[in-house]
């Protein structure tokens, strides 16, 4: 039989090239998908929350990237703005999954999302006693009662505890909030003029100021 002919040096060398840029492309994908995931900053959570069946104790939370798409600054304003959904029903078409307390994955269209898993305790929110967030602002230090199930525009706030939060910019203090929720839990359907409510996140605002105006209701977790 026959021996095959050996390769020219030139294609051994290209071949050889090939592999090396393979080799170093490989390494660089694996750094980058491992600088994504370690590469997002801590996250706060200020009391303890729910979005939809996830369940998210108060304290800090590691946000573990999984889609290359999102960069760790979209990531932490995305699962802020779950945390400030009222009824657990994600905007853009994403979905929550539980994984146990304090761990939760999010997902849209089939495709992965990011992750949030709980490092530490002691959020500032525990107790009652307020804290504050860059990103979802300033949460008042006393609970409100509701005392009976109130229509509000198309809104029911149920029977139990709640919390105020002061949205980044707003110049309503959490006295004033109070005051305003107390006078809008009686007006039925119809919100006084000039206030509006954004239905996703409970938040009244005033339509000629919606930055300056505004505050947040959220249900107490487990009332």
């Amino acid at each position: 039989m026959l021996g095959s002919a050996p390769l020219p040096k030139r294609t051994l060398l290209a071949l050889a090239a090939a592999a090396l840029a393979a080799a170093l492309l490989a390494v660089a994908l694996g750094g980058a998908t491992r600088a994504a995931a370690a590469g997002c900053p801590s996250f706060k959570v200020l009391h303890d929350d729910r979005i939809g069946p996830a369940t998210l104790p108060a304290g800090s939370y590691a946000i573990t990237v999984e889609d290359s798409g999102l960069t760790c600054k979209a990531t932490s304003e995305l699962f802020a703005r779950f945390l400030e959904d009222y009824d657990g029903k994600l905007p853009g078409g994403w979905r929550v999954s539980a994984e146990g307390s304090g761990k939760a994955t999010f997902s849209r269209a089939m495709q992965a999302g990011f992750s949030v898993a709980r490092t530490g305790g002691g959020g500032s929110g525990e107790g009652g006693e307020g804290g504050t967030s860059p990103l979802i602002g300033a949460l008042c230090p006393n609970t409100f009662t509701v005392n009976s199930n109130a229509p509000v525009a198309t809104l029911v706030f149920a029977k139990g505890e709640y919390l105020l939060y002061q949205p980044p910019g707003t110049g309503i203090f959490c006295n004033r909030a109070a005051v305003l929720f107390t006078r809008f839990l009686s007006s039925g359907a119809h919100l006084p003029f000039p206030w509006k409510l954004n239905n996703q996140t409970a938040t009244f605002y005033k339509s000629s100021n919606p930055t300056r105006s505004a505050f947040r209701v959220e249900p107490l977790a487990g009332t």
